[in-house]
Order: structure tokens, then sequence, then C-alpha cells
């Protein structure tokens, strides 16, 4: 691909950021990321494996700020958990299981090696 054209798709895809070290992580479990400062504008993400692929998802609970999704295992697999508030979230979709609230921002993900570009 012309390195022109992939300025102009960045552009409207978001700009990446490499999270390094993350190929390893095992089927139905998720790792917090932090990405910059989050007190300068800075996000904290999820990154999950759930049927081979890798999902990433704001990690700060939509139904309040004071909830942050888990490491760790996944609930059946395929479920990030914030434990503040009992509330369970599709890793792949973002929506709620179970629970009357907002979805979860998820992110678009591009394996490349052992580390992964996510798309803010």
């Amino acid at each position: 691909m012309p390195p022109m054209f992939k300025r102009l798709l960045q552009l409207f895809r978001g700009k990446p950021v490499r999270v390094v070290g993350i190929g390893s992580l095992p089927e139905g479990h998720a790792r917090r990321v932090l990405v910059g400062d989050p007190f300068a504008g800075g996000c904290e993400l999820v990154i999950c494996r759930v049927d081979g692929e890798l999902q990433a998802l704001n990690g700060v609970c939509p139904h309040a700020a004071d909830g942050h999704f888990m490491d760790g295992p996944l609930i059946q697999g395929k479920h990030v958990y914030c434990p503040a508030h009992n509330y369970r979230f599709d890793a792949k979709t973002g929506r709620p299981v179970g629970a009357v609230c907002g979805s979860a921002k998820t992110y678009r993900v591009e394996a490349e090696g052992d580390d992964c570009l996510v798309y803010l």
C-alpha cells in the first residue's frame, strides 16, 4: 500500500497506539493497559482475546466512572466484568449483559506479531 494512502486511512481510522507484548494473552482472558497519562488525555484500555481474536474496550465502566474492568479470566470466556457495579459486558460488542446501561466503547485492533495496534 502506498505511504500516502496509509496516511489518509489513519486520518479516518483514528490514531493507532501500539500495545507491546499482548500476543501471549491466553484465550478468554483480559489485560488492562494504560495508554499515555490518564490525567493528561490518556486512557485505560482492556485488551481481551475472544474466539482467537483480540478485542479492545475502554477500561472504565460506562455505568459510572468509579468502576474499572478486571484483568484475568473473562466470565464465560467472553464477558468483561466490572466488580464495582457487578456488571458484565460483551468483549466483542461492548454491550451490557443482563444490565440496563450504556455500552462500553470498543476499538478496532490489528495484531502485529507479539504486539497489537489499537485505533483510538
